[in-house]
């Protein structure tokens, strides 16, 4: 009976303060501390403040297993505020910015390892500018920061150039994207550093002379598309002749 009037006592008062919290004005709108709990646990899901319905100050949300899952610190006039995620094992994952509850700005990603894993720019909520993906060394110890590679968006769409490189920092690829494809000409590279490929497309197709090369730069194969179509013998020998009495060139 004892036993049973300490768990109503703590249930009553738990509610008590639940009561004290999640309140709502006149015109429905959030005042002061607010919480959530996980549904069958105790654990509370987030907590933190609000003045006329807008989030303020910390605010600190968790695992089911408590530890923590996140800190935003929002700004007095909250149209900017700072967010910190972590792994479950407790090591930061990401941080950036938010203005106005979306993100912006550079955000920071980091593995579970703590080791920097990538970079990306957001505007208004949406991909713009860099992203910055880099190697993940294999030895814990190994704390040398390595780009794999570069991508520019506009507007979450793949757009401008991009890059990629081999782990000892030698350029592997250029290129440059447009609507999400690749576009124009793209090059390849041997680690040597040497170029490997030159691949060509246009309106998200292979379009022009496809090159190979060996790692001392000689060219070793060719391949021609038009329109994603590869052309080989008597059609292309005619498709070569009808570009060059227009005065055109077979990459354009």
């Amino acid at each position: 009976m004892k036993n049973l009037s300490i768990v109503f006592l703590s249930t009553f008062l738990s509610l008590g303060l639940f009561a004290q919290i999640n309140q709502i004005d006149s015109q429905g709108r959030k005042q002061g501390k607010w919480a959530k709990k996980y549904e069958r646990k105790s654990v509370l899901q987030y907590e933190g403040q609000f003045k006329d319905d807008i989030p303020v100050g910390k605010f600190v949300y968790k695992y089911p297993n408590d530890r923590i899952k996140a800190i935003i610190i929002h700004g007095e006039n909250a149209t900017r505020s700072e967010a910190y995620m972590y792994h479950e094992n407790g090591k930061l994952m990401s941080f950036g910015i938010y203005r106005n509850q979306i993100k912006d700005s550079v955000w920071t990603h980091y593995g579970p390892s703590e080791r920097l894993s990538f970079k990306e720019t957001y505007v208004d909520g949406k991909l713009h500018g860099l992203k910055t993906i880099y190697y993940v060394p294999e030895q814990l110890q190994d704390k040398r920061t390595v780009i794999m590679q570069t991508l520019t968006y506009q507007n979450d769409v793949l757009d401008g150039p991009t890059s990629e490189f081999f782990p000892d920092g030698i350029k592997k690829m250029d290129g440059n994207y447009k609507n999400n494809s690749l576009d124009g000409v793209v090059n390849k590279y041997h680690p040597n550093g040497q170029k490997q490929f030159v691949l060509r497309f246009k309106n998200q197709k292979k379009h022009g002379w496809w090159l190979t090369y060996n790692n001392q730069g000689q060219e070793i194969g060719r391949k021609y598309f038009y329109k994603g179509k590869e052309l080989k013998g008597a059609t292309l020998k005619n498709h070569m002749s009808k570009l060059k009495q227009a005065g055109k060139s077979p990459n354009e």
